[in-house]
């Protein structure tokens, strides 16, 4: 069986994991310019040493309560050719995950609006929630963010 690795990130004080592989980087929070008539999600746009890059509210997306965190991270992930940055409250751990401690998340948790919910494992006995970070926007979302 072959480990899985992640890298976990919190939203408010809530831990979660995305796999190591959908993450190209991961960038201090910097100046995101605001995007006019954007998505409620979208905080705006990021330059990143010349790439421009919309930038996802994790806990807006997640209808998650802003709670004030003193530091943020944006987690740049590739989907094809597009880079979408996702802005967390923090970013600094990777973890190895035995396969064994990895379980399809609960059907009955899943609906159509939360289905970036790859898997759920068991790390340091906690349970944590791993987002597939290529579901959390839908192609079409992605199209109306590249054509804004």
């Amino acid at each position: 069986m072959a480990d899985k690795q992640y890298i976990i990130f919190k939203l408010n004080e809530e831990k979660f994991a995305a796999s190591i592989n959908h993450i190209a980087s991961i960038t201090e929070y910097a100046s995101i310019t605001p995007l006019p008539n954007g998505p409620a999600y979208i905080d705006g746009l990021l330059n990143l040493r010349g790439d421009i890059i919309p930038v996802v509210n994790l806990k807006k997306r997640f209808k998650m309560a802003e709670q004030k965190m003193n530091e943020k991270r944006i987690l740049i992930a590739r989907k094809g050719d597009i880079q979408i940055g996702f802005l967390v409250d923090d970013a600094s751990q990777s973890m190895t995950v035995e396969e064994s401690l990895i379980m399809p998340p609960p059907k009955i948790a899943i609906k159509r609006d939360n289905a970036y919910i790859s898997e759920v494992c068991v790390y340091n006995n906690e349970l944590i929630i791993v987002i597939d970070l290529d579901n959390v926007l839908s192609d079409e979302e992605i199209e109306e963010i590249i054509t804004l």
